[in-house]
């Protein structure tokens, strides 16, 4: 699978940000009904960007109704709120449960016949045996021939990280790349880390996301560590907090990661004001890099 190089992220529509309060209530309603999400969406496809890194959320699925093109997809798993995520049980049955009340009709049966092969009542608790079936719930409905990718979210990424989950890292890759057909990539807070420790695990996602700005703002272990191991890792990094909340302007900023080693950029929805215009910008950067 190739890495994308330039991404339009939605991720502030459905998860934590760094973008300030009034920003997020301007973004909140600029993008309060679908059509307005299809409007940013179209001219993504029209740059055209490598894909739109969002969650599978109803407002999503809404939007795309709306369009007759195409929009490649970087879906991000779960969708779930921040609320979601701190009443979260053992395991993943609760992320499962939810995504599955959103699954509806005939999109079920994939998530049926995976369940079959991965049942809870084999592997309830754990992640490696129950992650296809979160994959397939959270990918119900959508276009296949939409999805180019499927990134774990950072919440999970980073949980699994913590506890040394090797196996759950490379069954992840393993399963998306093979039963998706799509990339495998993992969303982190923690970059440098992350990149050090799949090195010395021997797996290798088509890509990981992580934050890389001139602000240094979420660069763990620091930024000196996280530039180092970015220079090292043959996996492409994605770099996403492109702009620190706002205190980094995005051209600049995209500059500086590219320079730093950065595959390609992933500027949200919080960091553009003229989606079609800013992005065509980071695309003729990105080209002539």
């Amino acid at each position: 699978m190739t890495a994308p190089r330039l991404l339009l992220s939605l991720r502030s529509l459905s998860g934590p940000t760094l973008a300030t309060r009034d920003r997020m209530l301007e973004i909140v309603a600029r993008y309060r009904e679908p059509e307005s999400l299809a409007v940013t969406l179209a001219k993504a496809a029209a740059v055209p960007v490598d894909g739109v890194l969002t969650c599978a959320t109803p407002m999503l699925r809404a939007a795309l109704a709306e369009l007759e093109t195409e929009v490649p997809l970087f879906v991000m798993v779960p969708a779930m709120s921040e609320y979601e995520r701190q009443e979260l049980g053992p395991g993943l049955e609760t992320a499962i449960a939810a995504s599955r009340a959103r699954v509806r009709g005939m999109a079920g049966l994939r998530v049926g016949w995976t369940e079959l092969f991965h049942p809870k009542w084999a592997g309830g608790g754990d992640f490696v045996a129950r992650m296809p079936v979160l994959v397939e719930a959270e990918l119900a409905g959508l276009k296949r021939d939409a999805l180019r990718g499927v990134v774990l979210d950072a919440w999970f990424t980073d949980l699994a990280l913590a506890a040394g989950h090797a196996k759950f890292f490379e069954s992840f890759a393993r399963y998306v790349q093979r039963r998706c057909r799509a990339a495998a990539a993992f969303e982190t807070r923690n970059l440098g880390t992350l990149l050090a420790r799949l090195r010395e695990w021997g797996v290798k996602p088509d890509f990981v996301i992580g934050p890389l700005n001139p602000s240094g703002l979420l660069m763990k272990p620091n930024p000196e560590e996280l530039l180092a191991e970015v220079q090292r890792s043959d996996i492409p990094v994605i770099t996403g907090e492109l702009c620190a909340g706002g205190v980094d302007e995005l051209e600049s900023a995209a500059a500086y990661a590219r320079e730093r080693g950065a595959h390609g950029v992933a500027p949200d929805v919080a960091e553009v004001d003229d989606a079609g215009a800013e992005l065509r910008t980071l695309l003729r950067a990105t080209a002539t890099a």
